[in-house]
């Protein structure tokens, strides 16, 4: 490895550090008060010797620590790799209609549907149709208004992103490309929605596009439950979480049996999301950003939703330290030096990004995206390693 002198990366990591430290007081004033929620019992599935798990939350899922992530890896060409990850010991799979068209719930259908695999998984997914929906209905408004209008509304999201700080520097990280899009469409659609939308006729349809769009899925998946339900599909501002179709869905589809446990996907602003999402108390458990470059204002919220009950997934604990997006090329190299500080051993970064998370007992896991056997291997040998993190 080569490391930079000690100065170049105290004086790099102490800027970066700043500007965290404020998001971390953000974080710190939004808390609220801990709800208590219903315990239910350890539920195991797949128990292998050699892999660790750890409980999610008050849902009682024993969850393997390296859990599969659906986005890239698994589609129907490559399907049967995934047995291998179960004959490892890992037993909960990530997917949903976005990734790739519904082909990653497909792939996972073809996966969970041979016999006796079903038993020794959990499956959870996503109702992507809910951002995407109120995009397009929002779009559609927006496209009718005068030019003048549609120039005081983007003013008006670009105010409330700046006010909020939402992408600061040291507080905001690109993890995909369009990162920074999304969330300017998230508050455009926002204050479409305020000044224009029909609420009653928006939250019928919406609710039907919902339930429609998971039957669809329960089908991609070859099963008549899920036991994780994530809405929305990640998260931009909390407005989203308050909207009241959410907690009516998750309601109807847990009293037909047709998903046990909800939760949510957050990219952006997380530490509030994940404040809001405890705050609101109808989610079981939150897949959030989590890394060693936005840490600092993390842990507060993390710690915070554990306390009430609700179980953590570290999602982009690697994304901060290594991309393949060109776009997103080359990563600061502060941050890798960061977490080679933290953990010398010699190991791939995104192996290492993962092994640095699960010190923290607070997460339950980390969601990966392995492609084939090798790193299968390479990720699953971290499970239950404990080191010593370094600090400055």
């Amino acid at each position: 490895m080569n490391h930079p002198s000690r100065r170049t990366f105290v004086k790099e990591a102490t800027l970066a550090a700043g500007a965290i430290a404020t998001g971390g007081r953000l974080a710190a004033a939004s808390q609220s008060k801990p709800i208590s929620r219903q315990t239910h019992p350890q539920e195991w599935r797949n128990k292998v010797d050699g892999m660790s798990y750890r409980q999610l939350g008050s849902t009682g899922l024993m969850i393997s620590e390296i859990v599969q992530g659906g986005s890239g890896p698994m589609n129907p060409d490559n399907y049967e790799t995934f047995e291998y990850a179960i004959e490892r010991g890992l037993n909960y799979f990530d997917s949903g209609y976005r990734y790739g068209r519904g082909k990653s719930e497909e792939a996972l259908g073809m996966l969970t549907s041979q016999p006796g695999m079903r038993e020794k998984v959990f499956i959870s997914t996503k109702l992507s149709e809910y951002t995407d929906y109120l995009d397009r209905h929002c779009t559609e408004i927006f496209r009718g208004l005068p030019g003048e209008k549609q120039e005081a509304l983007r003013k008006k999201a670009k105010d409330l992103i700046a006010e909020r700080g939402v992408m600061r520097p040291g507080y905001f990280f690109e993890y995909f490309p369009r990162h920074r899009a999304a969330i300017n469409k998230g508050y455009l659609s926002l204050v479409i929605r305020r000044e224009y939308v029909n609420q009653t006729k928006f939250h019928k349809l919406m609710k039907e596009r919902l339930i429609e769009s998971f039957e669809v899925s329960l089908k991609r998946l070859r099963t008549d439950y899920v036991d994780i339900l994530h809405c929305p599909h990640g998260g931009r501002l909390p407005e989203e979480l308050e909207d009241p179709v959410i907690p009516e869905v998750f309601e109807q589809l847990k009293k037909q049996g047709k998903a046990r446990f909800s939760g949510l996907s957050i990219h952006n602003d997380p530490p509030r999301m994940l404040n809001k999402a405890v705050e609101l108390g109808y989610y079981d458990m939150a897949m959030c950003a989590y890394n060693i470059v936005n840490q600092g204002t993390m842990d507060l919220a993390v710690e915070n939703a554990v306390k009430s009950g609700v179980g953590i997934i570290a999602m982009k604990a690697a994304s901060s330290i290594y991309t393949p997006h060109k776009a997103l090329q080359p990563i600061q190299d502060w941050r890798i030096q960061k977490l080679h500080h933290a953990i010398p051993e010699e190991m791939k970064l995104p192996v290492k990004g993962y092994l640095w998370a699960l010190q923290n007992p607070n997460l339950t896991a980390v969601i990966s995206e392995m492609w084939d056997r090798q790193m299968i291997d390479e990720n699953l040998a971290i499970a239950g390693k404990k080191v010593d993190l370094q600090i400055i």
